[in-house]
């Protein structure tokens, strides 16, 4: 007894297990001959509609209805051509978030859970695509980077906006229309060399989706340093570069208006992306502050392409010159001894002075217009002075002028009597003077005279 009930249970489950088999095969049958699913775009983006041109297809009878799977899972459609009650007819959808890859669409009929397979089409879903432009950018220039597929960042009307961003640092908002955009940006003059991610992402509150990142790519940033960053023609530049990692070798080129080659330097074969190299400005170089220094990118494939420049001056040659002395000259002390009053002409034994003087002495002469009524004025001649002394002698006789127009205006027949004139070292009173080496001075002394009221003076201008 026991041993039919357990060959009962056996039976009852296979048969079970068949009838569910069965069910589930039935769920997905054979296509249906001759009957073809062709989607519009075989490479499609994620929020992308796209057209399903169905032929050949069995119309659903009764309670049965067309049914578009997308990856096993039911898919709204809009009918855009033809009848569902016809054999061809075309629909359309929108690629709903999938993973990257081939994603597969089903076309049949279904009552309830049960789908009848009639026709298939396998499509290839990627993300949308940013490019920049170019891919190899200085730092604190602009780059362009060129959007496409961003059909989740489009709005009904077709309009695509779309939020760039670096590290989490905002960059930009890129306007377009059916998911494609250029935007350009700025990579900050801050930015280290190397890899610079560029990230791409629908606004906040656009179609309700969540913020995520959509696309991203890399700009590769690469810097310049000159030292010094002005001079004069012959001076030597240093250049210093990072970040050359896409470049084969980099060219160094010191250019005038952006076209015109002044210099250059070899090749250079950057280590790791590095080089530091020189490059010397020609002494035929005019001044300008319209110089710059290029670096040119020679990838492997052999193209040339200047990426990245730093600005120059060269400034004029300063000539210097040596400063013209001055010549000066002692005033008479007040605190010198009053010179003697015996002799009228310098003393045989005073030192003349010397003849290595580089230029010869000239005579001075002070002349003035005469006033009516005066043999002489103020600056009436009284003496030739020759000599490295005419200067003290000549300051002398305007002191001595001066007293004199005081104490009664005295005539140039008084001076001549009063007035005695010691060159010292100066040598003798006349343009041809000998000079002899020593110190020079001028003493001018006048004797005493009675004046006008009959009362003694003593005058004197001391050495």
């Amino acid at each position: 007894m026991v041993e039919s009930l357990r060959h009962l249970s056996s039976g009852l489950a296979a048969a079970l297990s068949a009838a569910l088999v069965t069910v589930t095969l039935s769920a997905w049958p054979a296509l249906a001959a001759g009957s073809v699913l062709t989607p519009s775009a075989q490479a499609v983006q994620v929020g992308e509609t796209i057209d399903l041109s169905i032929t050949g297809f069995k119309p659903c009878s009764g309670s049965e209805i067309l049914a578009v799977l997308w990856d096993k899972n039911p898919l709204s459609y809009n009918v855009v051509a033809g009848s569902l009650t016809s054999n061809d007819f075309t629909v359309d959808i929108v690629v709903p978030p999938s993973p990257l890859g081939v994603n597969q669409i089903d076309a049949g009929c279904s009552v309830g859970r049960i789908f009848a397979l009639q026709q298939q089409a396998t499509v290839n879903v990627g993300g949308p695509v940013l490019a920049p432009s170019p891919q190899i950018v200085q730092a604190g220039k602009t780059v362009t980077i060129t959007g496409s597929g961003f059909a989740l960042c489009t709005a009904p009307a077709g309009s695509t906006t779309v939020e760039l961003s670096a590290n989490g640092t905002p960059l930009a908002t890129a306007s377009g229309s059916n998911g494609d955009f250029q935007q350009l940006i700025t990579v900050p003059p801050s930015t280290a060399a190397g890899p610079y991610p560029v990230t791409a992402q629908c606004p906040r509150l656009s179609l309700g989706l969540p913020a995520r990142d959509l696309a991203t790519t890399s700009v590769y940033v690469v810097t310049l340093v000159l030292s010094p960053s002005s001079g004069i023609p012959g001076t030597t530049i240093s250049v210093t570069g990072d970040g050359y990692t896409q470049c084969h070798e980099v060219q160094l080129q010191l250019l005038r208006d952006a076209t015109q080659a002044v210099a250059s330097a070899s090749p250079i074969v950057p280590a790791n992306g590095s080089f530091t190299a020189e490059v010397t400005v020609p002494f035929s170089a005019t001044p300008g502050n319209d110089y710059q220094v290029d670096a040119g990118c020679y990838p492997a494939a052999g193209s040339d392409a200047v990426i990245s420049a730093d600005e120059f001056a060269v400034t004029p040659l300063v000539t210097s010159t040596s400063p013209t002395p001055t010549p000066t000259s002692a005033s008479p002390s007040p605190s010198s001894p009053t010179p003697s009053s015996s002799s009228a002409s310098p003393s045989p034994s005073s030192p003349a002075p010397s003849s290595s003087s580089a230029s010869s002495p000239r005579p001075f002469t002070a002349t003035s217009p005469q006033s009516p009524g005066r043999t002489g004025g103020l600056w009436a001649p009284v003496a030739l002075i020759g000599g490295t002394g005419a200067g003290l002698a000549l300051a002398a006789l305007l002191l001595l002028r001066a007293l004199s127009t005081v104490h009664g205006m005295r005539g140039r027949g008084w001076v001549s009597k009063h007035l005695r004139v010691v060159a010292g070292s100066a040598g003798r009173l006349s343009a041809g003077v000998e000079r002899r080496p020593g110190a020079t001075s001028v003493s001018v002394g006048l004797e005493p005279h009675l004046d006008h009221l009959g009362n003694q003076q003593y005058e004197e201008v001391a050495r």
